[in-house]
Formats: C-alpha cells, sequence, structure tokens
C-alpha cells in the first residue's frame, strides 16, 4: 500500500476535504458474540504500509468506548481482534456502532452520515458485484463449449451491461457524497472495475468539488502518472526463498510468461485481489502461463498462512523484510498490490494487472 498510485487499485484511503477541524471523536456502541474482549480504532492512512492503532478497549457486557483525535475528516476502522472489521468516517463527534459478529455485515451505524452512507455502497456494491462475477462465470463456460458467436455477443453485452451498473454505483455516490473521504473510498473501489478516461473524468470532478483538499489533488496525479518504467524492459533478476527455505530466481521461468505478484498478508487490497489472481491462474495455467508470488511480509507463519487460507497454489518466495525489501527499488514501485507480466523472453510487457485487466491482457496474447 505505501504510496496509492495507478497500480494500487483497491487500497483504503484517508483524506478531507476544506481541512476542517474535527478535533476529538468517541466511537461507542455494543457489539455482541465477539470470541475475543479486545476492540481497536485503526486509522487508515493515506501513504502508509499499515493501518495504525490509535485506540483500544476491551468489551463489558457488550458495550465498548474508544476515542480518537484528528484534525481533518479521514476513514478509521473499527476492528475485532481476529473478527470483522467497520470502516468509519469521523464525520462527528459521537458515532455509534451497533454490531453482531455472527452477522456482522448488518451492522447499525448512528451519528455519523458519512459512515452510513459508506455502509449502504458497499451493501448495493456487493450485491451488483456477485451479479458481475455471475455474467463472468456464464461467459467462460460458454467459451469453453465452443457456443455460437451470436450466444456469445449476446452474453458478451449482458457482462458490460452488469459491469455498468456497478460502476454507476460508484459513479453516483462519488458525484453525490458530501464527505471527501467516503468519496476518495468509492473513487478507489472504482479503480477495479472502471475504465481509466471515465474514471480520470470522474476523478477531476470531484478534485473540482473538493478543491481544497490536498490529497484528492494527489489522487488524480496518480492516476495521470507517468509510465512505468521498467516496460519494454528486460525484467531485473532476483532470488528470494520460498517458505521452506528453497531458493528460486526469477530467470527459472524463462520460456514463460509469468506474472510476478508483489503482495503481502497485512495488505487487505491485495487480499482482496487474490480470488482474481487465483481464477486467472487457474484459467490459464496450462497455456505457458504461471503466477510468481513475492511476499512483503515480515512474519513468516502469517504469510504461510495467508498462502494456504487463499488457496494461492503457485510458487511463492520473501526475504520477510517488509518495506526493507530491495525489490522495492529493483521493480520501482511504491505500492501493493503490484504486479509485472513478463513475457518468455524475460521482457516485462505489462504492469498493474487488476481486477478485469488481468484477465482481458492474458486473454489478448494467450488465446
Amino acid at each position: 500500500m505505501k504510496k496509492l498510485s495507478l497500480i494500487l487499485l483497491a487500497s483504503t484511503v484517508i483524506f478531507s476535504c476544506k481541512t476542517k477541524e474535527n478535533g476529538a471523536f468517541t466511537v461507542s456502541g455494543n457489539i455482541n458474540n465477539a470470541s475475543t474482549d479486545k476492540v481497536y480504532l485503526e486509522e487508515m492512512p493515506f501513504a502508509a504500509e499499515k493501518s495504525i492503532v490509535i485506540d483500544s478497549a476491551t468489551i463489558k457486557d457488550g458495550k465498548f468506548e474508544l476515542n480518537g483525535l484528528a484534525n481533518t475528516e479521514g476513514l478509521y476502522a473499527l476492528t475485532i481482534l481476529n473478527g470483522p472489521r467497520v470502516l468509519l468516517v469521523n464525520d462527528s463527534k459521537d458515532i455509534d456502532v451497533n454490531l453482531d459478529v455472527h452477522q456482522y455485515k448488518n451492522y447499525q451505524i448512528k451519528g455519523s452520515k458519512a459512515t452510513i452512507s459508506l455502509k449502504n455502497l458497499f451493501t448495493d456494491y456487493e450485491a451488483q458485484f456477485s451479479k458481475v462475477k455471475r455474467a463472468y462465470t456464464i461467459l467462460d463456460s460458454l467459451k469453453e463449449l465452443v457456443t455460437s458467436d451470436s450466444i456469445l455477443t449476446i452474453h458478451k453485452l449482458s457482462k458490460e451491461q452488469e459491469m455498468g451498473k456497478l460502476n454507476k454505483i460508484l459513479s453516483n455516490f462519488v458525484t453525490s457524497t458530501e464527505s471527501p473521504a467516503a468519496c476518495l473510498q468509492a473513487l478507489v473501489m472504482a479503480t477495479r472495475s472502471m475504465p481509466l478516461e471515465e474514471l480520470q473524468t470522474l476523478a477531476l470532478n470531484a478534485a473540482s468539488k473538493f478543491k481544497d483538499y490536498d490529497g484528492m489533488q494527489k489522487f488524480n496525479t496518480m492516476l495521470r502518472g507517468n509510465q512505468y518504467p521498467l516496460l519494454n524492459q528486460q525484467a531485473p533478476e532476483f532470488t528470494l526463498n520460498t517458505p521452506d527455505n528453497k531458493p528460486i530466481a526469477l530467470s527459472s521461468f524463462k520460456g514463460k510468461y509469468v506474472l510476478v505478484d508483489f503482495w503481502a498478508s497485512w495488505c487487505k487490497p491485495c487480499r482482496e485481489e487474490n480470488p482474481t489472481v487465483v481464477a486467472a491462474y487457474n484459467k490459464y495455467k496450462d497455456k505457458n502461463f504461471t503466477v510468481f508470488g513475492v511476499s512483503l511480509d515480515s512474519d513468516k507463519n502469517s504469510w504461510v498462512e495467508a498462502i494456504k487460507k487463499d488457496n494461492l497454489t503457485w510458487l511463492h518466495v520473501s526475504d520477510l523484510l517488509q518495506w526493507e525489501t530491495p525489490m522495492v527499488g529493483l521493480y520501482k514501485f511504491d505500492g501493493i498490490p503490484f504486479n509485472v507480466l513478463i513475457d518468455p523472453s524475460g521482457k516485462i510487457i505489462a504492469t498493474g494487472l487488476r481486477g478485469d485487466a488481468l484477465d482481458k491482457k492474458l486473454s489478448e496474447i494467450l488465446n
């Protein structure tokens, strides 16, 4: 995550509008059926690799209280140890949360208009995203059956319509919200599915709306960012160890298309993107393609557990140095998830392939 760029398509961010003096705020309420009595308030800062715990509390008889202090509006998370996380915006001095861990998606918010709007956005987005995934699944199945072009055309149109509806949910939210933090969260979500030109227009309008907010301007600058400096060059060689301490060199994949995927177990956007990478790997692994996972973890157990939990069945390596790894400078990136696609000759032919862009690129070169 570290620094948002065009390649960092799904990270959470924190921004403000007109340098609003928010000051102290309290997050309190009820949490039922938690497996632990610990709860945390985390700041979700832009340009940082991890969230920052700013307060913690013990749940007593289902009740808790957390306190924060901020001079601008931003994005925060109410996090239960080994449990769910609820995203919050500090647009109110008092934010009330009512959460049942067994039905965590049905949490209730009082006092924060922006947080309520984000909850509604997440609900609408998830419902429509399910329809998008179903449309993709049907289309892929029809391709496997060698269906007629006319039927494929119909289902391709259906897929595009469902994706259009998803992007419409995000664009409507961006244009209507009065919260800069919520607006940026929706824009970052849109980077996963919205065409770049459409996203740039939407972000420019948001920057005009929140013109005194520095973070919004930075987001636009990054959308217009320079071309990746290693594109169309030979991928820098490196050798790192697998979880069982076996050294693997990048050059050992020469002759194949390989997606070098930089990620980490602690990186939420990376974990959210993993199903997309898994789907691409399973679809193209028999077509001279593979994935090579490079982790920016520091804890080996967390790294190995995430590999298993997310069903990442390709080779993985790490030096367990997190952001101190030489990979950051060698591959010139400042945020994760990040990837480069290397052709059989060892040349980098694409980068920042996230969401639909990954399958689209692979289908162009492997089908």
